[in-house]
C-alpha cells in the first residue's frame, strides 16, 4: 500500500535526489554563505565548507523563505490531501518558523508542521520510519502520535573539535565552551528533544569511542538499539565507530549515513563526529 499523505524536508535532513524522487519528498533547501558567496545546502560539495571553517573564513546560513515552503506544499498537494512537512529542531533554526508562515501564506488546514526537535540523521531516521509508516495506510492523527513517540526515544550524541564554532552561533553558552577548550579535552555533547548540552568530557579520540560505545551498551537493557553514524570529515574515525559498535552483536542496528548537511557543518565546526541512538 502506498501512502496518501504527501511530506516535505527542509535540506539538513541529509536527502540524495534519487532518495527524494523515490519516496516522492519534496525538500526545501538553506543556504551557506561563505563571505559574499551564496551556496544551496546540497548542492555544495562538503569539502568546499570544511576548507572554510579551516581556514576560520567569514561562514553563515539563512533559513528557507515562507515562499519555499508554500511552493513545497502546493507540489506535495497536487498529490495529495494532506501533507507533514518535518524541519530541523526550531531550537538551531528558524526553518520551522518559515514552514509555518508558509502554511499561514497558503491557508491550508491540511498542513501539519512537525519539529523533529532533533538534527542531521536524527531527523532523517524519524523521516523514514514515517514513510514506512504511512506506506502501511495510517491516518493523520495516527501518523503525528506515531512521531512524537519516536522523539522520545532518541538523542544525538557527538563531539566536536572545537566548541567555538557553537558558541559563536548561540548553540551553546561561552561559560561550556571556555571549561574544554582550556583543558584541552575532548567534549561530548548531547542534542534531545530540542535541548543542547555538554554532557560529558574525555581526554583523547580513544575516549570518545569508548564513551559512545558505552552509551549503545547502555541501550541494550531496554531493547534493539538503532544507531546512526554522521560526521563532518572525520571519515576513517567513523568507520572506526562503526567497528567497535557492530562488534557489540546482533542487537544493534548500526551504519554510517554519511557527511554532515554544509548548514550544520558549518555550525557544529571541523571535528564533528556522532551518533544518532534510539531505540528499535
Amino acid at each position: 500500500m502506498k501512502r496518501n499523505i504527501g511530506l516535505v524536508v527542509d535540506s539538513t535532513f541529509g536527502f540524495d535526489k534519487k532518495y527524494a524522487k523515490e519516496n516522492d519528498i519534496t525538500i526545501v533547501p538553506l543556504k551557506v554563505i561563505i563571505e559574499d558567496k551564496e551556496y544551496v545546502d546540497g548542492e555544495i560539495e562538503p569539502q568546499i565548507i570544511n576548507n572554510a571553517l579551516y581556514e576560520k573564513r567569514d561562514v553563515k546560513t539563512s533559513q528557507p523563505s515562507p515562499e519555499q515552503f508554500m511552493k513545497a506544499y502546493e507540489d506535495q498537494l497536487t498529490r495529495y490531501e494532506q501533507v507533514i512537512c518535518m524541519t530541523i529542531s526550531k531550537s538551531l533554526s528558524g526553518t520551522f518558523n518559515s514552514a509555518n508562515l508558509g502554511k499561514t501564506i497558503l491557508e491550508n488546514e491540511n498542513i501539519y508542521i512537525v519539529d523533529t526537535e532533533t538534527n542531521i540523521n536524527g531527523a532523517a531516521y524519524l523521516a523514514e520510519k514515517l514513510i514506512e509508516y504511512l506506506d502501511q495506510g495510517h491516518h493523520i492523527s495516527d501518523a503525528l502520535g506515531y512521531l512524537e513517540a519516536l522523539k522520545e526515544k532518541g538523542s544525538l550524541v557527538f563531539t566536536v573539535d572545537n566548541l567555538q564554532f557553537l558558541v559563536k552561533s548561540g548553540r551553546i553558552g561561552r561559560v561550556q565552551a571556555v571549561i574544554g577548550n582550556v583543558l584541552k579535552i575532548k567534549p561530548i555533547l548531547r542534542f534531545e528533544r530540542g535541548v543542547l548540552g555538554l554532557e560529558s568530557k574525555v581526554r583523547g579520540f580513544n575516549n570518545v569511542i569508548a564513551y559512545l560505545v558505552k552509551e549503545v551498551e547502555e541501550i541494550f537493557l531496554k531493547g534493539k538499539a538503532i544507531v546512526r553514524i554522521a560526521y563532518v570529515d572525520k571519515s576513517v574515525e567513523a568507520k572506526m565507530l562503526e567497528h567497535e559498535i557492530y562488534q557489540l552483536g546482533d542487537n544493534v542496528d548500526v551504519k554510517i549515513t554519511g557527511i554532515i548537511s554544509p548548514v550544520v557543518s558549518a555550525h557544529v565546526g571541523p571535528g564533528g563526529l556522532g551518533i544518532y541512538l534510539t531505540l528499535a
